[in-house]
């Protein structure tokens, strides 16, 4: 594999940036490791041309393939839209963080570089092919030709044809992909519609509006929120292209979460920087049936680490500088404190992870299940609020003191050193890993963990830097 060293696990020993950044090494052998198990996947089938995480983080193994296929969730007849896109955008930002990797030799850097340019062209060309099939958008779940489905009350597969009518939750993340991927690959007639996807997506989106996320009170299942997770499109957009059109979307989100989802006075039933994950049509915090105010800690600070990593974008555009500015400033004294007061509400001290839900009212868990994935989100926002802080700010020590129990967290109850160095998908309140699916049954193809740890990475050696 050309690594230099092996994986120790080390825990993070003093919650200061030298002592975070004594770890970077262990985290770059872990994305390089799950990322050469990806490509051996990817490159053992020829005639499977698609980002393949299949396997069992218990055990290792694949998931074995089902004799009926319209039962299948877990097999190869099943795609996974979200998994493909998430893991395209991955693996382009890997092959660029890999020059900047210090445990790779040279050759296998070219090697890996190489292999990986190849698997981006093969999956976003198969990718293009099942969006023109749907109509332009990519369905949540699909056959591996592209025809799209959902799963019935009865375990097996209804074949729907209304993808393309409005976006679907995988365009969310494939727009990303498709920028991504297509910038790199060259293929800049991809980007018009690369930006058109997004548009649909986002005006989509603020259809929900002025109430956010609007779901009657009393209503059992609430639609997943995705408003938030938008702010990384605009993100990558406005990096990769600099138009104020996609500044500008990034603007509204973020004013629109602060303005809609955080406490700053307006709920007098919840403390300050409560974050609620759903209002209802009166744009007040919405009540389960079990009259419960739900908090998602990690959807909450990933919302931080995403508006924290657009606010660090450069902008040079004197028309909005002032208003930029006010923003700004809003948003260094608002997102710290929604994350620690989210992070506090959330993780358990005692086993080592972050709750997947809290009640608000009462500070209870009300699933105390604990997925990885808001983990590596954590370490990443805080590293980012650690840059845009300014150097005499009291809250920088509790900022290092997140990332070093969840780092610490992270390497002792989720790696498994048995598979890849991949993350158990999730652990119980005990701190042990159990058969759950936070999402998708495909493993994390190196976005949540992968990305994040990348741009940790980078807030940490910037911050040692500038130190």
């Amino acid at each position: 594999m050309g690594v230099r060293g092996p994986y120790r696990g080390q825990l993070i020993r003093a919650a200061t940036v030298d002592g975070i950044r004594a770890v970077s090494r262990d985290y770059e052998i872990m994305l390089i490791t799950i990322l050469t198990a990806m490509l051996d996947r990817f490159e053992r089938d020829p005639e499977y041309p698609f980002i393949d995480t299949k396997l069992n983080i218990l055990t290792g193994e694949d998931h074995p393939q089902p004799s009926d296929p319209d039962t299948d969730i877990r097999g190869k007849d099943t795609i996974y839209g979200t998994i493909q896109g998430r893991g395209l955008e991955a693996l382009v930002g890997h092959i660029k963080w890999l020059p900047h990797c210090t445990v790779l030799s040279a050759d296998a850097l070219v090697d890996m570089t190489q292999r990986l340019t190849a698997m981006v062209s093969s999956v976003f060309r198969q990718m293009e092919k099942l969006r023109a099939k749907n109509r332009g958008s990519v369905p949540d779940l699909m056959t591996p030709k592209g025809r799209a489905f959902t799963i019935g009350s009865n375990g097996s597969r209804e074949f729907i044809s209304t993808v393309g009518d409005r976006p679907t939750l995988a365009d969310l993340f494939y727009a990303k992909a498709m920028l991504a991927a297509a910038l790199f690959l060259g293929e800049r007639d991809k980007v018009p519609e690369a930006e058109d996807l997004l548009r649909r997506v986002a005006n989509d989106l603020c259809g929900s509006w002025p109430g956010g996320q609007l779901v009657e009170r009393g209503q059992a299942k609430p639609p997943l929120i995705s408003g938030m997770i938008a702010i990384g499109d605009f993100t990558l957009f406005a990096d990769l292209l600099g138009k104020d059109e996609w500044y500008d979307w990034g603007e509204v989100f973020i004013r629109h979460v602060l303005d809609v989802h955080v406490n700053l006075g307006q709920f007098d039933n919840l403390q300050m920087y409560d974050h609620t994950e759903y209002v209802d049509p009166q744009g007040q915090p919405w009540l389960d049936d079990e009259k419960r105010i739900l908090l998602d800690p990690g959807h909450c600070i990933e919302f931080v680490g995403l508006a924290a990593k657009f606010l660090l974008l450069d902008r040079n555009d004197d028309r909005t500088a002032a208003d930029r500015e006010r923003m700004l400033e809003r948003c260094i004294s608002v997102l710290p404190q929604v994350l620690l007061q989210s992070y506090a509400l959330g993780y358990n001290r005692h086993a080592g992870g972050i709750h997947k839900s809290v009640d608000l009212l009462t500070g209870q868990p009300i699933n105390s299940d604990m997925p990885w994935w808001n983990l590596p989100e954590t370490m990443r926002a805080a590293a980012e609020l650690l840059l845009l802080l300014p150097p005499s700010s009291e809250l920088r020590e509790p900022l290092c003191q997140v990332i070093c129990d969840c780092s610490n967290a992270f390497v002792s109850n989720f790696v498994n050193r048995n598979v890849h160095l991949m993350a158990y998908q999730t652990v119980d309140c005990s701190g042990r890993p159990v058969d759950v699916i936070p999402l998708t049954s495909d493993l994390d193809p190196g976005y949540h963990t992968g990305l994040c740890i990348i741009d940790f990475l980078h807030c940490i050696e910037n911050l040692a830097e500038t130190a």
